[in-house]
């Protein structure tokens, strides 16, 4: 079942994707962010080493969770005729395919069509049919659930535009979502044709209660979709949204680069954004129905103070541990990017080294994969369960040099559909 009551709920399932052949066919044209081919990455990565750090997350998101692969829901949605003829006709259509092109596309088994759609080139060949897609591997961005609603990416950037026609392909065919409640404004937005200004990305979205959303206005999500998608919120269950305005900027793209749960009554946080004075100070607004229609409110004072008024008071550890130089280092490299298994059991990036510390100065046992894995064996017997009632919290530290090039961490790299 489709549901994500908070941020820090106990995991139950989440899609990934592995790094793979879309980043081994990228070349220096793809990085230059000049090229009308950009693609989002800071460099061209190194594909085992992506691949190493990738599944040290795995193995510590599968204590808990059931990971499903998004390349194998994929292949699994292209065993179906109407989904495999609706995806072809549409990514057509965004890149421009010829008939003889469309034609190939369609003689394809599940497997090699999904490399053509993935990798953008047919069979072992090199030759391009379009770009490919390295940013596949951060999920997050494809959906968010917010309490029972499946709301699907609309990609703001070219680069990503086929990413968010694969995830629909999978939400409207794969068995998996079955019975699952769409978001009314992703369905008009793909019956539009994703072509509106009614952008929105996951990393914009957090769920702090099952009544409170928290979503970013970055240069990623817009504010028409922002309104549309309170409206729908309201309607189904939710009594408030509060929305960051955010610096329309790459090195903070998503309001998860600057702000993610690590408990029940605690953050990380990027202060230059989101504290009181901070040199990039945002906005925060808060979105409440009223008679059948939205309240828009200003509100004094920064995130944390909002978060307190809504009755959810957090302790903040800050990115880069409060050094102003290291804070925004650190926060460049996802140093305030978690995702959490549970209350107080999260994973981040190791080389943020400042932010790590702060962890610890707050209580968390920062450990690495390996030391993580052998603690949950020795001292719980293997059993999450017991982990969890145990009320120890755990700050686990994946490596991340190759996966930090795409601009992305460990929440990024994930994108929930169950927590309990």
């Amino acid at each position: 079942m489709v549901y994500v009551g908070s941020e820090v709920s106990r995991l139950r399932r989440v899609i990934v994707q592995r790094p793979g052949a879309a980043h081994a066919h990228m070349v220096p044209d793809d990085i230059e962010p000049s090229s009308a081919g950009y693609l989002l990455f800071d460099d061209l990565v190194h594909v085992p080493a992506a691949q190493a750090e990738h599944d040290q997350l795995v193995a510590v998101l599968g204590t808990t969770a059931e990971v499903l692969y998004l390349d194998d829901m994929i292949r699994q949605t292209l065993e179906r005729e109407d989904a495999r003829r609706w995806l072809i006709d549409e990514v057509a259509r965004l890149e421009g395919l010829s008939g003889e092109t469309i034609r190939v596309l369609g003689s394809l088994d599940p497997v090699a069509l999904e490399r053509a759609l993935v990798v953008g080139v047919l069979g072992s060949g090199d030759a391009r049919l379009m770009h490919p897609l390295p940013n596949l591997i951060f999920t997050r961005d494809l959906a968010a659930v917010v309490g029972g609603t499946l709301v699907l990416g609309n990609a703001s950037k070219r680069a990503r535009k086929r990413e968010s026609l694969l995830m629909w392909t999978i939400v409207e065919h794969h068995p998996w979502f079955a019975g699952a409640r769409i978001s009314e404004n992703s369905r008009w937005v793909r019956r539009a044709g994703g072509s509106f200004p009614l952008t929105i990305e996951g990393g914009d979205v957090l769920v702090i209660s099952d009544s409170l959303a928290l979503i970013g206005a970055s240069e990623r999500t817009s504010w028409s979709m922002i309104i549309n998608l309170a409206h729908e919120l309201v309607v189904n269950g939710f009594t408030r949204v509060l929305v960051v305005e955010m610096p329309k900027q790459r090195s903070s793209m998503h309001l998860d680069t600057v702000f993610t749960m690590v408990d029940w009554d605690a953050c990380v946080l990027y202060p230059p954004i989101l504290e009181r004075g901070g040199r990039e100070e945002c906005n925060l607004i808060r979105l409440r129905p009223k008679g059948g229609d939205l309240v828009v409110e200003d509100l004094d004072g920064d995130l944390l103070d909002a978060l307190a008024g809504e009755g959810h008071p957090l302790r903040m550890i800050p990115c880069g541990g409060g050094h102003p130089l290291l804070a925004r280092r650190e926060q460049w490299t996802d140093g305030a990017n978690y995702v959490a298994l549970s209350p107080g059991v999260v994973v981040g990036y190791a080389r943020n080294n400042r932010t790590a510390a702060a962890m610890a100065a707050a209580g968390f046992r920062v450990l690495d994969t390996e030391a993580f894995l052998t603690e949950l064996q020795r001292d719980f017997g293997g059993d999450y369960d017991r982990l969890e009632t145990s009320g120890r919290r755990y700050a686990v530290q994946i490596d991340g040099p190759e996966l930090s090039r795409g601009r992305g961490g460990p929440r990024c790299l994930t994108c929930p559909i169950e927590r309990r």
